[in-house]
């Protein structure tokens, strides 16, 4: 582990958030599902690119939506805690476009995005590099709490990679306190000034 890693892994979890998260009855992700335009060109992406295994293909004859006869193909990549990200593909195009959220445009983050962590800015570094020289744009962000590149992956959908930084586990200790609080004052108020006095410079192209 290099010393930036050893910098900004998460602090030891104190004993309110232990049992916060201990009395969740919700666990790890599975997977997030999106569907594909390309399959070849989405395996391409997350597994020679990212990194990230293809450790399942379904081949599906049944429409659970429509319960019609169907015909797609449904795949899951592997992150490194185990859960996935899934995607569909329609044999037929029309289907596939039909069922597409972003209709195989670049999504706008704040309409949909999904984030995944690396172990540090050296591993930031490491993904934005791999990813411009395969051509694809890149764009970083400071948010205080994490920092972050974005791009977008074959089928529009844009990918986050964040990292924790060494305030994080104070930043968000402490964003607990006081959340209810504030969501109650945004829905309430017009005005409400930012309470995020760590973020940094809006999106910077890499």
């Amino acid at each position: 582990m290099t010393v930036e890693q050893q910098r900004t892994s998460s602090a030891p979890i104190d004993s309110v958030i232990e049992e916060r998260r201990r009395t969740n009855r919700v666990g790890m992700l599975h997977h997030h599902a999106f569907q594909a335009r390309d399959m070849e060109a989405t395996r391409h992406f997350y597994e020679d690119i990212l990194g990230m295994p293809l450790i399942g293909t379904w081949v599906e004859r049944l429409n659970p939506v429509t319960g019609q006869p169907d015909n797609y193909v449904h795949t899951f990549f592997e992150t490194n805690d185990g859960s996935c990200l899934a995607f569909f593909q329609f044999k037929s195009a029309e289907s596939a476009r039909e069922a597409s959220l972003n209709k195989f445009a670049n999504s706008n983050p704040f309409a949909h995005h999904i984030a995944l962590t690396v172990n540090g800015k050296d591993e930031i570094a490491y993904f934005k590099k791999r990813l411009t020289d395969h051509g694809i744009a890149v764009f970083e962000t400071d948010h205080g709490y994490c920092y972050s590149i974005y791009f977008h992956d074959p089928n529009g959908m844009q990918v986050e990679l964040t990292t924790h930084v060494p305030q994080t586990a104070e930043m968000m200790r402490d964003a607990s306190k006081t959340a209810h609080e504030m969501l109650a004052q945004w829905l309430a108020e017009d005005d409400v000034e930012t309470n995020n006095r760590n973020r940094g410079a809006g999106w910077v192209k890499a």
